[in-house]
């Protein structure tokens, strides 16, 4: 079986917010768990979601001060001065918060899968079952965020897969162009960008590969908008 973690952040939000809210359901069932466990699965459920958004507002936070440095910069004489971009805070951690939150997911699940309560339709609410080792046809499905310096980073999820081919395009490119194979997530784009300066519109797609060789459609278009 693969690892049941294996998602992309965006989906590790989702299956925090289940484990919390099902840890609670099943705990009194649950020998070797207590009220303690699932105060800490909800802290780790609002810590995660935390850490994904905030990290993904700060980008978005790059695109706007980027917007105004270009402004500043290369825009002609008589173009009104922006307004001043807003950085986004990092919130409080929630009370009790540790970290490592995805070994201590491991953990829990190790406990529970041992627990004299447990039953398998427990392990599946929980979402603590990975997905079966012989993969599907299904097409990955990409995530991704531009990073300083024309990067852009794409998150997906083996699903039991080998690895993952890109193919990626610039701008007002109409070609596909090869960007490898990549084995672990997530992936970096780190190409120059085709006209430094103004920001770039980045495409990209993915398809699965086993032994070697391309097993699935090529996913729906991710577009992010890389920048300096």
């Amino acid at each position: 079986m693969s690892d049941f973690l294996d998602l992309t952040e965006t989906q590790l939000i989702s299956f925090a917010q289940n484990f919390a809210v099902k840890l609670a359901v099943h705990e009194p069932v649950l020998q070797n768990i207590g009220v303690a466990d699932v105060t800490q699965a909800t802290a780790n459920s609002t810590n995660l979601a935390n850490a994904v958004n905030t990290v993904n507002n700060i980008r978005e936070d790059a695109k706007e001060y980027t917007n105004v440095k270009n402004i500043m910069l290369y825009s002609p004489l008589g173009t009104a001065v922006p307004g001043l971009p807003t950085a986004t805070a990092w919130p409080s951690f929630a009370l009790g918060s540790i970290a490592g939150m995805l070994a201590w997911y491991r953990m829990m699940a190790a406990r529970i899968k041992t627990d004299p309560g447990g039953t398998e339709a427990i392990f599946q609410d929980l979402g603590i079952v990975g997905t079966a080792d012989v993969p599907g046809t299904t097409p990955p499905v990409l995530d991704g965020a531009a990073l300083t310096g024309y990067n852009v980073e794409v998150g997906w999820a083996k699903a039991g897969h080998d690895a993952i081919r890109f193919r990626g395009q610039r701008g007002t490119e109409v070609d596909w162009t090869d960007l490898g194979t990549d084995q672990f997530p997530p992936f970096i784009d780190n190409r120059a960008p085709v006209t430094s300066g103004p920001p770039e519109e980045r495409r990209f797609q993915g398809a699965y590969v086993d032994n070697d060789v391309i097993t699935t459609d090529w996913s729906a278009t991710l577009t992010v908008i890389a920048h300096s």
